[in-house]
């Protein structure tokens, strides 16, 4: 089974069994999750080389309680391939993850999104790690948005769509992940769009953008606004589109805000942050729908799989955006996690000072993203 069947299996309600036999504290940081339920067993692969008769007997008791399809999932597909032929000998139909959570967490997949306008999008989320990208177009005339790096993705969306891609957009330097808004509009002559402040170092030309840049495409002109968002980035840009959409990048999510600290000024960026969100966004209509860079877990999904928020809900939801500067900034640095490790390396990369290779980059990718808070607001 590769990772696409098993994400539709959990999302169409199937609820898989999934035998996770990595060790536990890489399956306590990242796990199989989706837009819907699934049964998971960490039984590491060890236990079934030092005591494989006891460990074939917990996994049969367990799966009699979990009817869905076994799947046995390890980090590259070599160790849980060992394990199902083990349990397919002892009469448990058993299906190997192809490439393991590795591959998990490369693939994605697309969908339609209902914009309420003319303006039409598409949400792309790779799933394995919770990043959102998007496809926006009005008429022909299209732009893509915090496109990861397989890039082809979105070549071949253009196409099928019969799309002309006017521009690539980056709403921030990514940490979590290399991006592929540089490749991209190299790959197809178009214009990448940034903010100075977070790409004034990098070693490539771009279209600088500000605060108000406004662009337009399609027959009538539709608008298309950067809105500057500082305080997860200094050049952190928000992408209003039609006046309905809003593409907020790490700014605010479907269910938690942006971290300030992965620049390592925290307090600063968290007075950026409250600014930004409760003085720049506290203008904007509450029925825009936010869609986000990142999403966090299956809770934040909607019954079509798609991840998105109207302004209004969130300004119910999250408390953070209710608090006075003081209090906002205190939540704010007390929500913090430890940044992950790789993610100055990534942001070195996404500037083109370091290179990297397709193992290095899968390697220093592996893992859901810590782009939000960890306490949600």
């Amino acid at each position: 089974m590769d990772s696409l069947e098993l994400f539709s299996a959990i999302e169409s309600g199937r609820r898989p069994a999934i035998l996770d036999v990595r060790n536990p504290d890489e399956f306590a940081r990242w796990k199989i999750e989706g837009p819907g339920r699934a049964d998971t067993l960490n039984l590491p692969y060890f236990a079934f080389i030092d005591a494989e008769a006891d460990s074939v007997s917990k996994t049969r008791a367990w799966k009699s309680a979990h009817p869905g399809d076994l799947v046995v999932v390890c980090a590259k597909g070599d160790s849980s391939e060992f394990v199902a032929e083990i349990l397919r000998t002892a009469g448990l139909a058993a299906t190997n993850l192809e490439g393991g959570m590795a591959a998990w967490g490369q693939a994605s997949t697309i969908k339609p999104l209902d914009t309420g306008s003319s303006v039409r999008a598409w949400q792309i989320l790779r799933f394995g790690k919770g990043c959102l990208s998007y496809l926006v177009a009005a008429d022909d005339d299209a732009i893509v948005v915090d496109p990861h790096r397989r890039i082809e993705v979105y070549r071949r969306a253009v196409a099928d769509f019969g799309l002309k891609l006017r521009g690539v957009v980056d709403t921030h330097l990514h940490a979590d992940h290399r991006s592929g808004g540089r490749a991209l509009a190299r790959a197809e002559s178009v214009p990448y769009y940034v903010h100075f402040a977070d790409f004034g170092a990098a070693n490539f030309d771009f279209s600088s953008v500000h605060d108000r840049t406004l662009l337009s495409f399609g027959e009538e002109g539709v608008p298309f606004q950067f809105l500057g968002a500082p305080g997860h980035t200094p050049g952190g840009t928000m992408l209003l589109v039609d006046g309905r959409l809003l593409l907020t990048g790490d700014t605010l999510f479907a269910g938690s805000v942006g971290r300030p600290d992965l620049g390592g000024r925290a307090r600063q960026w968290a007075g950026d942050l409250y600014e930004t969100l409760i003085e720049r966004l506290g203008t904007l209509d509450g029925s825009v729908r936010v869609l986000p860079a990142h999403t966090s877990g299956p809770s934040e999904f909607r019954a079509d799989g798609t991840v998105w928020e109207s302004l209004v809900n969130l300004r119910a939801r999250l408390g953070l955006l209710r608090l006075p500067r003081n209090l906002f900034i205190e939540a704010v640095l007390d929500g913090l996690a430890p940044a992950p490790p790789g993610y100055e390396t990534l942001r070195r990369l996404n500037l083109e000072l370091e290179n990297a290779t397709d193992d290095e980059l899968s390697e220093l990718e592996l893992g859901k993203n810590e782009c939000a808070l960890a306490r949600k607001g």
